[in-house]
């Protein structure tokens, strides 16, 4: 097989079985990404012409003896299945079987495919082999820590597997461009020095003049011409596309209007810009990276906002980058990749910006700020995106992650555990090309809409285990919900949503809602909790087809559950009338979710919850459940406090795990039951961060009952109890015995 770019983690060996008169044509690629792999089938024109065959898949870590089923493959053309697997252990080998069922028989019917591959291993970061130092005002070649060169300077000499690394400070600098690409194992480093600040600046430090010409509007002489990002005591301004526009402040906020390098500012209570902290942008972009494995850590980006698609970092076809641990303050963009960018990392960063509060048709009409911190740019080929445990916030769209037409065979694009809030629109756009996109453990809350999927062509796109609560925030007149589907574009592909708790909380909010215009080929829901403020489930496109079921429906609002439109009665205010009228949720609950501390942001289910194993299995997506079946919602239930002893000889070792919060006041109380040891029972005062107490003096061969709880001002709110037998034996059961 013909090696392609992704050949460095892409192992096949390729299958078909079993013999038959005449065989089918499928081929098999794999693509793994840390925890997930792409399966893409591609079969012959003449394999299954009237496109009703079905594809299972299988796998296993390479060399092991049994096969776990995993979620079936998506048909997205007559000639090309798609699918993913899920949960996979970084640096692992696997087996993969994907076997065809035609209902018509014929030769895709009982033909398997088979093949191997990775996952990607985990990034590591080697030591320099050289370190370059440099200073914002660093000068001459010799980059030593006791005399730093300049920025540029040590960038032109850094080869690959060395390091350049900034001190502390303010460098206004930009359009950066980079000589030369590291290589794996080896790349080229380019950090904040351990314990500094290092601030890549892009706007101008000049001091402007400012001159007054009435109604509260002042004007300057600016050194590049056509910033776009201004702001005021941090602050960005709104750019108003005229300066009438401006001089009425149509939108009610404060702003600017640029024509060439002639900047009009009107500030908030008309104050005079000479007295305040401006930044005007003059670079529009920090770096352009068209190199491979150049890593940036401990970095932070502001002020890059000159021009037209201004942004911090610029991925142009460059591939195995990392950006980590950096800040990205008020930019137009923080981060675009474009074109043939491969396996690119974003990970552990923070992400910013200040309009959050701006009114939503403000944005909408001619802002050219609805990019958020992370842009995937049409077009889009590069694949094994993985954009992880960052934060955005304030933001108008907190990031969008797939080109809008063109892309590779597959994104291959994994988006987790990330928190994005205070989104005045979306959370996070998966909208446009959109093909093995997996969405799973990250937090949207404060926005208008969580993640939105309108449209993703070709499909499949996975959103799994996300939690999104208080939709509708922002300055707009809309209803919030977690997932938008309605589009005036072509039809989406498959959309799989497995697992998510969505919350509206905030008044006059759906749990779940389908608008129209809009299409799609399938759109399934399980396991999820929909909680509404006003309908826990309202349709207004019914004609396009839905698989809902297993999931929780709760509203707050009397006598309302579902509003379906096209019905005599729109108004569906049981379980039992909607499964009447619709088909939909035949194994669903309406049943008040028992969420520990809604309040405080903390969805996981109390022990109560009537939602604990209470969801359907899903091969491949929630295996490894806890208790008698899945839960519903985002989190499978964990006691909010789980206590462990094992015994030895005339003791008991305790440890426990806590999975809420406890208050700083808090302490812990240790008794028991039984014959009396060392400390007699019960043991007070031991501090919050305690986890662990070993109990001695005691009798061997005689079961003792200990009970741990947690106290505030003398009251126990959280309790756990557990049997254990003290023995002088190596092994002795049974051991430990839980009273639940």
């Amino acid at each position: 097989m013909k090696k392609t770019m992704t050949g460095w983690f892409l192992i096949l060996t390729l299958a078909l079985l079993p013999a038959c008169p005449v065989h089918a044509a499928a081929t098999l690629e794999l693509y793994g990404t840390f925890h997930a792999m792409g399966v893409i089938v591609t079969l012959g024109a003449a394999d299954d012409p009237d496109g009703d065959a079905t594809a299972q898949v299988a796998y296993r870590v390479s060399g092991s003896s049994a096969y776990q089923t995993g979620f079936p493959l998506s048909r997205i053309t007559n000639t090309r299945f798609v699918g993913s697997l899920f949960w996979l252990t970084p640096g692992t080998a696997y087996d993969v079987r994907v076997t065809f069922n035609d209902p018509d028989g014929g030769p895709l019917n009982g033909a398997v495919v088979t093949g191997s591959a990775a996952t990607r291993a985990e990034i590591t970061i080697p030591a320099p082999t050289r370190s370059y130092y440099v200073s914002p005002t660093g000068s001459g070649t010799a980059c030593s820590l006791a005399s730093p060169c300049a920025l540029t300077t040590a960038l032109s000499q850094a080869q690959p597997g060395q390091e350049v690394a900034l001190r502390g400070g303010v460098y206004y600098v930009g359009e950066i461009d980079l000589p030369r690409s590291g290589t794996a194992g080896a790349p080229i480093v380019i950090r904040g020095y351990t314990g500094d600040t290092a601030i890549l600046d892009g706007g101008d430090p000049a001091t402007f003049a400012w001159t007054a010409q009435g109604g509260g509007v002042y004007r300057t002489t600016v050194n590049v011409g056509d910033p776009h990002l201004v702001t005021a005591n941090g602050q960005r301004l709104y750019p108003y596309q005229s300066l009438s526009d401006l001089q009425s402040l149509i939108w009610g906020i404060p702003g600017f209007y640029a024509s060439g390098t002639t900047l009009y500012v009107r500030l908030a209570g008309d104050a005079d810009p000479g007295g305040v902290t401006m930044v005007v942008s003059r670079y529009n972009r920090a770096f352009v990276v068209e190199r491979n494995y150049i890593y940036f850590l401990n970095l932070t980006f502001r002020h890059y906002g000159q021009g037209d698609y201004a942004k911090a970092i610029y991925f142009n076809n460059a591939s195995d980058c990392l950006v980590q641990s950096c800040t990205f303050a008020v930019n137009d963009l923080g981060i675009g990749i474009k074109r043939e960018a491969h396996r690119n990392v974003i990970q552990d960063n923070t992400f910013y910006d200040t309009n959050f509060d701006w009114p939503w048709d403000a944005v909408k009409t001619g802002s050219r700020l609805e990019t958020g911190g992370i842009r995937l740019y049409d077009p889009m080929t590069g694949r094994g995106t993985v954009i992880r445990r960052n934060t955005f916030h304030d933001y108008f769209d907190g990031l969008g992650v797939c080109p809008d037409e063109t892309a590779g065979v597959t994104n291959e694009t994994d988006v987790y555990e990330n928190l994005v809030y205070r989104a005045g629109d979306d959370g996070m756009e998966t909208d446009g090309q959109c093909s093995n996109v997996r969405i799973w453990g990250n937090t949207f809350h404060d926005v208008l809409v969580g993640i939105s999927l309108a449209p993703v062509y070709d499909g499949p796109v996975y959103a799994v285990r996300n939690l999104i609560y208080n939709t509708g925030a922002g300055n707009n007149d809309y209803s919030g919900f977690p997932f938008k589907f309605n589009s005036g574009y072509d039809q989406s592909g498959p959309m799989f949503l497995f697992h998510n708790t969505g919350d509206a909380a905030l008044p006059d909010g759906n749990g779940f809602a389908l608008f129209s215009p809009g299409s799609w080929t399938q759109l399934t829901a399980r396991n999820n909790i929909w909680a509404g403020t006003a309908y826990a489930l309202y349709n207004a496109n019914p004609t396009q087809p839905l698989d809902l079921d297993y999931d929780n429906l709760y509203t707050t609002l009397p006598g309302e559950l579902v509003w379906w439109a096209d019905l005599p009665d729109r108004h569906l205010n049981t379980l039992a009338e909607l499964r009447a009228a619709t088909g939909q949720e035949l194994h669903g609950l309406n049943a008040v979710p028992g969420f520990i501390n809604a309040a405080a942001g903390n969805y996981r289910l109390g022990q109560e919850s009537a939602l604990i194993d209470a969801g359907v299995i899903i091969p491949g997506i929630n295996d490894d459940y806890q208790g008698s079946a899945p839960d519903i919602g985002a989190y499978e239930f964990q006691p909010a406090l789980a206590l462990y002893a094992a015994p030895g000889n005339a003791l008991i070792r305790l440890n426990w795990e806590v999975n809420v919060t406890l208050p700083l006041t808090s302490t812990w109380r240790i008794g028991y039951v039984g014959p009396t040891g060392d400390q007699p029972s019960p043991i007070t005062g031991i501090i919050s961060p305690t986890r662990a107490y070993t109990l001695t003096g005691l009798t061997n061969y005689t079961r003792y009952t200990v009970t741990l709880q947690a106290m505030l001002d003398g009251v126990p709110w959280l309790s756990d109890t557990v049997q254990a037998m003290p023995t002088d034996r190596l092994v002795y059961l049974p051991l430990i015995l839980r009273d639940r």
